[in-house]
């Protein structure tokens, strides 16, 4: 086990970016990964990246993607060197799911290197994206996701995998199903049915091209609509639970400060200041 504490995971759904220059040792340590997806772009230096049977160095024009739930081990582990790099934990939209299918370093570990004519090009829009998170713009978490994607499109251009991986027609409807219908009890049986599944198959290539389990997206799903819902309308936590499918507006709170970190009431206050 490594000697250093584990750190701390952000709550699954807000988007989340920081542009940093690291001088001396930094380390991300997160045995059970965290609920939303981790991207680590280096534009200088370097980054040690380990995992189950190997390691990898990342340099300059490296991006790291982190599937939910795989373990995370990064850093920058000499004393003298430095590392300048940016990092993004969100919750990608469905549509752009198929554009994650990169090269894999390990089961749940992605990674490109970036030909130089597309490091500045993807830097730029990933550091638009931290800089209108930092100046509270209103509506800026969503300025901010539109930076990561268009980053992810330049990505994109250097993907060997690009087109390879294509959604399963049925497990596209499944996510349509599921996004239109939020209030609705779901059972994963009905589901795999409904979609011409097994249940076992249906759990499982769902997983693996959605990013999560059908209860987990589902959830995630539900509580970013309660998000939104908080920020931008005067409705009440019990109008709001019964628009997202919660039994009642106090397992709402519930989970949403489980994943948010606050309490809706708290969530929506610092919001309206």
């Amino acid at each position: 086990m490594p000697a250093y504490r584990e750190t701390p995971a952000p709550p699954a759904g807000p988007l989340q970016a920081q542009y940093q220059d690291v001088r001396g040792r930094i380390h991300g340590w997160r045995p059970k990964g965290t609920k939303d997806w981790l991207l680590l772009y280096t534009e200088l230096g370097e980054c040690l990246i380990r995992f189950a049977g190997g390691q990898f160095k990342a340099g300059p024009g490296d991006v790291i993607l982190f599937k939910p739930g795989t373990p995370q081990d990064y850093g920058q582990h000499n004393p003298a060197g430095k590392w300048r790099n940016l990092w993004v934990h969100w919750v990608p939209r469905l549509e752009i799911i198929p554009w994650l299918a990169w090269p894999e370093l390990s089961p749940g570990v992605r990674h490109l290197r970036l030909p130089p004519e597309l490091r500045g090009a993807v830097l730029k829009e990933l550091i638009f994206a931290d800089s209108v998170l930092r100046a509270g713009l209103p509506y800026g978490e969503f300025l901010a996701l539109n930076g990561v994607e268009r980053a992810l499109l330049f990505c994109n251009r250097a993907n060997p995998r690009t087109g390879d991986l294509r959604w399963n027609p049925r497990i596209q409807q499944a996510v349509d199903h599921l996004a239109r219908n939020l209030r609705e009890h779901h059972l994963l049986g009905n589901l795999a049915r409904r979609f011409g599944f097994s249940r076992s198959r249906f759990a499982s290539l769902f997983r693996r091209q959605v990013g999560q389990p059908p209860g987990h997206y589902l959830e995630v799903q539900r509580l970013t609509q309660a998000r939104h819902l908080l920020a931008y309308t005067n409705q009440t936590l019990a109008q709001i639970a019964d628009q997202t499918g919660f039994s009642s507006p106090f397992y709402l709170s519930i989970r949403f400060k489980k994943h948010h970190g606050q309490s809706p009431r708290t969530f929506r206050q610092q919001r309206q200041r």
